[in-house]
This record gives structure tokens, sequence and C-alpha cells, in this order.
């Protein structure tokens, strides 16, 4: 009678230990992060009252006799099944898909947990906002890499970002391959005119353009306007004039010099014949071949060549060295020159200091017949920029117009122009403006000169037997002997889930689940109880027999 009364009261011990379990998930059935747990029973050792016996001298075998000692809780198991993922509107707010833990630091040892709950603290520390221990991850450099390192995520957020001149610049886009030959105007600036075949005169400013020959008889060199210095705003109609000034100065006549609509300046010569009539310009090979006027008879013309104006114009923004923006225009123009097909000349317009002219500002691209780029001429412009910031160094920006017999940068199809800039990698100083996190954990910082920079990488840990790791408390745990060393690497990784930013995992708690375990907890509890009460009456009983 003994045995039943012992059994029947560990029965009501251990379904009192279940009835806490079931009752302590219920009662976290919105603690953020929580994991269920279970109890599980198993008998306890059992008293045998006749062993087994084998079959002998033609008898058969008997079963083992035993009266079972009652039971007990074989295992409180915790449960890491996923949790819903509830949407915050808060971007600290962190919640992980999938399997691993959050690692944080009290500055002794590390705990984990599925509540991703965090905020900045005053010093930039990226911390649990119940407790205040720091979140664990990886630090990038100021060159945006991450390390290797766990330490505590820090962000200091009155950073700025220096400036960064610009040393790439990509393009993308198309070039019309059915459009007609554009000529220079009256307007058209001298630093922007092609020749009769679409090369680049690649005049600078700065430059001097001198006028040579003689009329009636006086040579040009002897006159006081025999030059022209090309500022930023000389244009074709500017040339002429100073050209139509020193013929004027030379023969005292009333000679004209105009510009044509083919883009040449026509000498209308006066009653003194005009002999070598030229314009050059030191190193330009283009325009003197086009300022090549040569003898005009009294009271008629002569004329330059041709010239042109770009058939196509783009510009690029790009940056020096102290963040002042540099605008580079870039004209194209289709070579029309006999013999040659398929290729544009491209000069830069660049700002610089006239005292050190640029280099690697013109240069041609050609093409293949099915519109895809075949060759680069020039790929690094260098110039020494000018302006409010004199201590800015020299910019060498290297042109990419794309992967040669590929599409992927600038291409020659029978259809509109749209050349442009892809992308440039310069940019001015900026601060720290706001973060943003991504499912791998990784913290961006955005600076308020529109550049994204990476910042630091939130860990994660995973462990061989997470159901072995020990509840402290404040949703954390510790590792255990069992549980196995942590896996610490960054999200998405190995066996660890990936982040879900500004979200936080719920519990994982099934109520409907809890309320039948209840049930099954409590009858199995009332059972118990009423096989003491039997005990008890049968005890009852036999003290009755003696009265």
């Amino acid at each position: 009678m003994m045995r039943a009364l012992f059994s029947g009261v560990s029965g009501l011990r251990n379904h009192q230990i279940q009835m806490d379990v079931i009752g302590n998930n219920i009662a976290n059935v919105n603690t953020v992060g929580f994991k269920s747990s279970r109890a599980l029973f198993q008998e306890l050792l059992s008293q045998t009252l006749k062993t087994a016996s084998g079959p002998a001298e033609g008898k058969g075998g008997t079963n083992p006799q035993q009266v079972g000692l009652g039971m007990r809780i074989s295992s409180i198991d915790n449960i890491f099944t996923q949790g819903n993922l509830m949407s915050t509107e808060r971007k600290t707010d962190l919640g992980i898909q999938g399997s691993g833990f959050f690692i944080l630091s009290d500055g002794e040892s590390k705990y984990y947990t599925r509540a991703g709950s965090f905020d900045f603290d005053k010093e930039g520390n990226l911390v649990n906002l119940s407790n205040g221990y720091k979140v664990q991850g990886y630090m990038a450099d100021d060159k945006g890499e991450l390390g290797k390192v766990l330490e505590d995520i820090n962000i200091d957020f009155q950073q700025r970002l220096p400036a960064s001149a610009t040393t790439q610049a990509s393009f993308v886009g198309n070039l019309n391959s059915e459009v007609e030959p554009t000529y220079a105007a009256s307007t058209t600036l001298l630093t922007k005119l092609f020749d009769k075949y679409g090369n680049p005169m690649n005049l600078h400013i700065g430059d001097t353009i001198t006028f040579s020959g003689s009329v009636g008889g006086t040579d040009l060199s002897t006159v006081t306007d025999n030059s022209y210095t090309i500022t930023e705003n000389s244009s074709l109609s500017d040339l002429a004039y100073a050209l139509q000034t020193a013929i004027r100065e030379a023969s005292g006549g009333s000679e004209t010099v105009m510009v044509k609509d083919d883009g040449s300046l026509q000498v209308t010569a006066g009653s003194a014949a005009i002999t070598g009539l030229k314009m050059e310009c030191s190193g330009k090979t283009e325009f003197n071949s086009f300022g090549n006027i040569g003898d005009i008879a009294a009271d008629s013309q002569g004329s330059t060549e041709k010239s042109r104006s770009a058939d196509y114009t783009t510009f690029v923004t790009t940056y020096d060295s102290l963040g002042t923006a540099r605008i580079m225009t870039f004209l194209f123009t289709k070579d029309t020159e006999p013999g040659v097909s398929n290729t544009w000349n491209w000069q830069a317009i660049v700002p610089y200091n006239e005292a050190n002219p640029p280099t690697g500002d013109t240069g041609s691209l050609t093409f293949n017949p099915d519109g895809s780029l075949a060759s680069v001429s020039t790929t690094q412009i260098t110039f020494d920029p000018d302006g409010a910031n004199v201590g800015a160094d020299e910019m060498k920006v290297y042109l990419n117009f794309g992967t040669i017999n590929k599409f992927n940068g600038i291409t020659q199809f029978a259809s509109d122009f749209s050349a442009t800039l892809k992308d440039q990698n310069g940019y001015p100083s900026g601060s720290l403006d706001d973060i943003a996190i991504d499912n791998a954990g990784v913290i961006t910082g955005i600076f308020t000169n529109g550049i994204n920079k990476t910042l630091a990488q939130v860990a994660l840990a995973d462990f061989p037997n997470p159901e072995g790791l020990s509840k402290v408390g404040d949703n954390f745990y510790q590792q255990t002997l069992n549980s196995g060393s942590a896996q610490i690497g960054a999200p998405g990784t190995g066996t660890r889930g990936i982040i879900s930013p500004s979200s936080l995992e719920m519990s994982n708690v099934d109520l409907a689940k809890s309320f039948t375990e209840i049930i099954i907890a409590q009858r199995g509890f009332q059972v118990n109880a009423r096989v003491i009460t039997a005990a008890d009456q049968i005890l009852q009983e036999l003290v009755n027999i003696k009265r």
C-alpha cells in the first residue's frame, strides 16, 4: 500500500512541475524572443517481485513481475522553433529569421538572446534596452572594410566623411550613328571647335593665335594686333573680328572677315591683295590646317576650311581633393574623314589652371558594325583644377567607356543620343545623417553628401545544441558544457539565419496547445490525487479491522 502512496505523491509533485512550465509559457506569451519549454516524464525504478525464468524441463518461461515506484521529470526542454516577426518602426529593432542568437557583453561575460530590442546610448554603443549590455559585432575601418575581431558595436554619430577626389568616371548610353555633321556658328567657343572632319582643335584658354601674311606689301607681323589670346568666352566671331582688325591695321582699308554657315571664316580683300594669310597656334595641328587661308587677290574672297561644333554634348560632375564640384563638358563629334568609319572624336572641357593645360582631354571611340565598342584611344584625363580651392591636388580621372566588344558602356546605334555619365567615385565631404541595417546585419552610414559607407556588422552565434543553453533571465542564455561552443559569424553564413531589421521576434508559445496541456496536466494531477485518496481509504480499512 505504501508504494501506491509514494507513486501518487511523485505524480502530484511532477505534474505540478509540468503545470509550472506551462504556466510560465503562458505568462510569456507576449515576451519578445521568448522560447517555450516542455516538461517530459519518465518512470522511476521498479521493484521486482519475481524475476523472469526461461523454458526448462518441459515448462515454458515466465515473465518478470515488477511494480513501478512512481515517476519523475526526465527533461525540461527549450523549444527553439521560429517565432513570428512583428514589424516595428524602429530601425534598431532586430529580429532573427532562422537559427542564431545575438551576442551581448557586460564587459566580462557573453550572453545570447533572440530578443533584438536595441538602441544606441549617448556614447554611440548599440545596447540592449533592458540592461545596457553591449551588442557584439564587427567594426569597419576608414575604408568601410569590416574587421574580423568581435567587439562592441560603437558608432560615432558626429563623424564626418572627408572629401574624395574623382579618379574614375564611367559612361553609358548611345551615340546616334545617323547624325548629320553640325557646323560651327559664330557663337561657337574656340575651345569647343572641331575641324571639318570632326577632329578636336584642342584649343585651350590662354592659347595665343598669331596672324601672318601680308596685305598690300605690309607684313602682319609689324602691326600691333597681330595675335589673339583665347579667353573663356572667346567665340569664332571673336576670332574673325581679331583677324579683321589685324588686316585692316596693315592695309588701312575696309576688309571684312565673317563666319559662314559651314563654320569657315570668309575674308574679303579690298583694293590690296593679301598673300600667305595664315592663323596659327603652336602645337595645334588641326587648327593650323583650318587657318591656312593663303593668297587672296584684290577685291576677291578667300576662306578657311570648314569647322564643326559638337554633334552631342554631355556634362559630368566630378570632385577635386577638397570636395569642390568640377564640371567636365564632354563633346562628341562623328568623324567624317574619308576612309574612316564608325569613329567618334571627343573632347573634354575641364576647369584648369591656365599655367598648366590639361592632358588626355581629347580622344576617339571606334565601334564595331554591330554597334558595340571596338577601341578607345584615350582613357585618362589629367588636369590641375582652378577656382577658389587653390590647394586642391592635380586630378587624374580614368575614363571607362565600356568593355571592348560589349554593349555595357557607350554604343553606336541608329537611335537617339543618350550617352551620359553612369557613375563616378568622387564626392564632397559630409557628416553622418542616418543609419540603415540590412539582412546581413550590416550597419550602413548615410552621409549628407549622398555617400553610404559600411560602419559595422551585427554578429550572430549558433550552437551545436542550442537546447543545451542555460536561461539566466532577461531573455538571456549562457553557454553550457552541453550546448557546445558558440559558432560566431556574420548573419546568413554557416548555419546562422538572417536579420530582419525594424522587427522583433515574438514568443513562440502556442496558446491552443498550452491550454490543452493544462487540461492534461490537471487531469494527471487529479487522478494521482485519487490514487492517494484510495490508498488512504484502504489503509483506513486495515486500521478498522483491528477495531
